[in-house]
């Protein structure tokens, strides 16, 4: 398995390769005990660059689901993480991000 690559435990699906902020993101909600699943989505490859400034950006999909989009400085990438306390994870993730040098907005549902 590569330093790019999550599987197993809370981790599902076919996509299991992370962008590296999404590695980030994701490693903190892993080590949550209100997050259920985490589900990463394709990778957008080849953007314009931003820099090197990555960001998260959380939504509410309703119920117990957040989604991240996360952007990297050329990729982008969607996680889905399911919860049993939205507000909790939600913090906690955006915590982490912050104090890992992401800058992190919220969005209301879609």
């Amino acid at each position: 398995m590569s330093k790019y690559s999550r599987s197993g435990g809370k981790y599902t699906g076919n996509h299991t390769t992370l962008i590296p902020a999404a590695q980030v993101a994701c490693d903190i909600a892993y080590a949550l005990a209100e997050v259920v699943k985490i589900s990463p989505g394709f990778i957008k490859a080849g953007l314009k660059p931003v820099n090197g400034r990555r960001r998260v950006k959380f939504t509410d999909e309703g119920g117990n689901c957040i989604m991240l989009s996360v952007r990297d400085n050329a990729s982008h990438q969607e996680v889905r993480v399911y919860v049993t306390d939205v507000q909790i994870a939600r913090t906690a993730i955006a915590r982490g991000a912050r104090n890992a040098g992401i800058a992190v907005c919220f969005r209301k549902e879609i």
